[in-house]
């Protein structure tokens, strides 16, 4: 939601204005997974989600926004409250038929019992992190690098995303990390739009080196996968790069040497940036290989490398897809098209990870 470009996620309950958090966290009610003896307590105002994770209860979830449908659930007993908003493709009227809810876009009216696969992945306890800010980096018009440091490292998981506290935006925003955890630093990659709030603040100088500054998180089950030495192909769209750079780095520092085939596309030159970083990581570690692509031929009349979306590059460069991984990070239509892709090249669906973009500005 997933994240380097604005993710694909909305503001955490506690800062969505579309229902009133503020009218009084007085109710409680337990959430409990069917046929176990896992439980935990929401508070009113706070999505059947977040207050899975904040009780250590570990659902499968990515976007957090009703993008990626990762987080559905069977609803055994209770009410709930439904947020609209939700992609149809991924949840509809008739999983509602079924019983299911997304946990992510809805609020407990009453005690919760579901019925839900948890995630074997270990994960990190969500915080509040203060750090301080050391570069602000422009990458051409619209892409920038923010680095940040914490007194001590901050524990998460290469894929994973944190949330950005913005001071004078009117909620949150989500970021996935571009570097591998173990480290006080750090990395993401931001887009900017136009006529964005956080782009406004980034374009006008608003964050600068030393600032102090509040991350939330971290977010997301997005990493990799198990199979640890099948072939790889990777695919960025935009600042989709991010969190791939971040997987790129733990597969590096495993000493692994399974292939690993990176499609980067974007729609002009000017946003294709750290070639030098991934023209260095191909150096080093001759299993991998990296293939940008621009679709705006127009807009780029000095680029002299590939040309059109990223499929029309995986059509030319990867002759099938079987027993391989696919890592995908971008805008959703790029996700959809790529997994048919792949899926017409015969990779098992079930070897798909995918962290769906939206721009929320």
């Amino acid at each position: 939601m997933k994240c380097g470009v604005l993710m694909a996620t909305i503001p955490s309950a506690h800062t969505d204005s579309r229902f009133d958090v503020r009218r009084a966290a007085m109710s409680r009610y337990q959430i409990k997974v069917s046929e176990t003896d896992i439980s935990t307590i929401a508070a009113e105002g706070v999505s059947v989600l977040d207050a899975c994770l904040e009780g250590g209860v570990a659902l499968e979830y990515n976007c957090r926004s009703g993008e990626c449908g990762e987080c559905i659930a069977t609803l055994v007993s209770g009410t709930v409250k439904e947020l609209p908003g939700a992609d149809p493709a991924i949840f509809n009227d008739g999983h509602r038929a079924e019983g299911k809810i997304l946990a992510c876009m809805c609020y407990p009216q009453s005690d919760l019992v579901l019925s839900t696969r948890l995630s074997a992945r270990p994960q990190a306890a969500i915080g509040h992190h203060h750090v301080h800010v050391t570069q602000v980096i422009p990458h051409g018009p619209s892409i920038y690098e923010v680095r940040m440091l914490s007194d001590q490292p901050i524990d998460y998981e290469a894929g994973q995303y944190f949330e950005w506290v913005v001071p004078g935006v009117s909620s949150n925003r989500s970021y996935s990390v571009a570097n591998r955890p173990g480290s006080c630093e750090l990395i993401f990659h931001v887009k900017a739009y136009e006529h964005g709030e956080v782009s406004q603040y980034l374009k006008q100088g608003r964050l600068r080196e030393g600032d102090m500054f509040e991350l939330v998180g971290p977010y997301g089950t997005f990493g990799l996968g198990s199979q640890a030495e099948a072939p790889a192909v990777m695919v960025a769209g935009g600042t989709g790069l991010a969190p791939l750079c971040a997987l790129l780095e733990e597969e590096f520092a495993s000493g692994r040497k399974r292939q690993i085939r990176l499609f980067f596309g974007a729609r002009a030159s000017c946003e294709l940036y750290w070639l030098d970083r991934l023209q260095q990581w191909a150096q080093k570690h001759p299993q991998f290989q990296y293939f940008p692509v621009i679709a705006d031929p127009d807009s780029s009349p000095d680029w002299q490398g590939e040309l059109g979306l990223v499929t029309d590059l995986m059509q030319r460069k990867l002759t099938d897809a079987m027993g391989y991984e696919a890592y995908l990070c971008g805008p959703p239509a790029m996700i959809d098209a790529v997994e048919d892709l792949l899926i017409c090249k015969g990779i098992d669906e079930s070897d798909l990870h995918a962290d769906r973009f939206l721009a929320m500005v």
